[in-house]
């Protein structure tokens, strides 16, 4: 008899990011996402049902050593009633990158250039750690580049037309950002850059945020929400 996973929810979206970045890290490189209305996903399910998506730990444990794929499935429910939803898979036979699978779509690899997987205004990415004498990688999210060009010209824009309170509320909202190590650095030049500006246009001195480091944080809820409870809701 086959045990069904049940599927959790996340508890937030910066939660949902830990839970990608956590998949990332254990090989599952492929995958494909969307964006529906609540109200569709029921309708939609069955269609990712044929990749596994509630296998329980034993049933993954056993498809390992036939060399089939782990496909889990991430949903991020939105306020606006829209869901997010992410299909994350290994290589193997039954997996996103089997050229056996069925086509929902195309199948994006987020170690590739221009294919990083994409969550709101941030893109997870594999990047080499630089340690002396040791050449590793690590997975983190970053804003992704034409968000942060646009944040970069909006700092611009309000040290030069706007007062102190201003500036002050703005570095604040990029030091509230979820502080993955891509984006913590993004967001220590962006508020590097506020400060410089604000000296040289005469704002005066801003003290800017120590920024936190990201910790393991819950991804889910005690007790969790489910994707059924969530269906059924």
């Amino acid at each position: 008899m086959t045990t069904h996973k049940t599927i959790k929810l996340p508890r937030s979206k910066t939660a949902a990011m830990l839970l990608m970045q956590q998949l990332a890290t254990s090989g599952h490189y492929y995958y494909l996402s969307g964006q529906m209305p609540a109200t569709n996903l029921r309708r939609f399910l069955p269609k990712l049902e044929q990749f596994g998506i509630y296998r329980d730990a034993p049933g993954r444990a056993y498809d390992r050593r036939k060399r089939r794929a782990s496909v889990h499935l991430v949903v991020v429910e939105f306020d606006n009633r829209e869901v997010f939803w992410c299909l994350l898979s290994t290589a193997g036979k039954g997996g996103l990158a089997d050229p056996d699978a069925p086509n929902l779509g195309a199948v994006k690899d987020s170690r590739l250039r221009g294919q990083h997987l994409r969550f709101l205004a941030y893109e997870l990415l594999e990047y080499e750690k630089r340690m002396p004498k040791v050449k590793t990688t690590t997975w983190t999210w970053r804003i992704e580049p034409a968000r942060y060009a646009e944040l970069e010209a909006a700092v611009v824009q309000t040290v030069r037309e706007r007062d102190r309170p201003a500036i002050i509320a703005m570095i604040e909202r990029h030091s509230a950002m979820p502080l993955f190590s891509g984006v913590r650095g993004q967001v220590l030049k962006l508020n590097h850059l506020a400060g410089k500006l604000a000296r040289k246009f005469g704002r005066g001195e801003i003290e800017l945020p120590k920024l936190p480091y990201m910790v393991k944080l819950p991804l889910y809820n005690s007790p969790p929400h489910t994707l059924a409870g969530f269906l059924d809701a």
